[in-house]
């Protein structure tokens, strides 16, 4: 089975995409999607507005989705056992998404980081330009990739380009910690970043990048420090990045599209440029 569908409504879409293929949500002109409602690969049933799962639900499908589609105005994720695991095997499945969408701010969010310091700390950082009348940047962050909890903020400049930081001094037994931006005009408008992923587990390092297929923004996880260098197919190299340990988001929007084979510490990552 393969089927592709979108239902939009006021500052609502959602969109299904059968195993195997790809959905891809577009919120309208001058808005990014700013929390996903609900997310499930397996074999979910319901409409839009009125989703449940069934019992074959991927547990990761909230977190995974999130940090695909919140923060921006157009993304795609496919819907394999590759991407969120296979929660019954021999089945037939298909993901559902149903996110919400708000007008965005003047400002545009250049930059994004998260990074684990030598001192067991948290760096955040990031960098702005157009802020016109901005308020507040507020941290949120998860353990599990669904509820967020507030654990700081920054004042925002208002005006211009700007870079700010924040040091998280809060500690956790969970393998993953996530962390996310909320932008907040004074006007009471806000919005959110892309979702960043700081993984705890550094006995083995890992490589990940997402989302796959990727058009603009290409979000890199890493568990420890390394070089990645970006090739293409055929094997030319066209780039090289210094990796933190936790996540940062690349530009690649002005990349030809295509296969490219990303390298580091002896693990190798393909994804699609479309």
């Amino acid at each position: 089975m393969l089927l592709t569908g979108l239902t939009a409504r006021s500052q609502v879409i959602c969109g299904t995409a059968g195993e195997g293929s790809t959905l891809t949500l577009t919120a309208p002109p001058g808005n990014v999607f700013t929390s996903i409602e609900y997310a499930s690969y397996g074999t979910p049933i319901g409409v839009c507005g009125g989703y449940v799962n069934s019992g074959c639900h991927a547990v990761n499908s909230q977190s995974i989705c999130e940090a695909a589609f919140i923060g921006q105005h157009s993304a795609s994720i496919s819907a394999t056992n590759g991407v969120f695991g296979d929660p019954c095997g021999g089945t037939v499945k298909w993901l559902t998404v149903q996110a919400r969408y708000s007008t965005t701010l003047p400002l545009k969010l250049l930059s994004f980081t998260v990074q684990k310091t030598m001192a067991g700390k948290v760096r955040i950082a990031w960098s702005t330009s157009e802020e016109n009348n901005t308020s507040v940047f507020i941290i949120e962050r998860s353990t599990g990739g669904n509820v967020y909890d507030h654990i700081g903020s920054v004042p925002a400049n208002g005006q211009g380009s700007h870079p700010y930081s924040f040091i998280s001094t809060t500690n956790t037994s969970s393998p993953h910690e996530f962390y996310r931006l909320r932008m907040v005009d004074n006007d009471g408008r806000q919005q959110y970043s892309n979702i960043l992923r700081i993984n705890n587990e550094t006995t083995v390092f890992s490589l990940s990048a997402f989302p796959n297929p990727a058009t603009d923004l290409l979000t890199i996880v890493s568990n420890k420090q390394a070089l990645l260098t970006v090739a293409t197919s055929t094997g030319q190299q066209i780039a090289s990045l210094q990796l933190i340990n936790g996540s940062q988001t690349i530009n690649i929007n002005d990349w030809p599209n295509g296969l490219y084979i990303l390298k580091a510490g002896g693990s190798v990552v393909r994804f699609i440029k479309n």
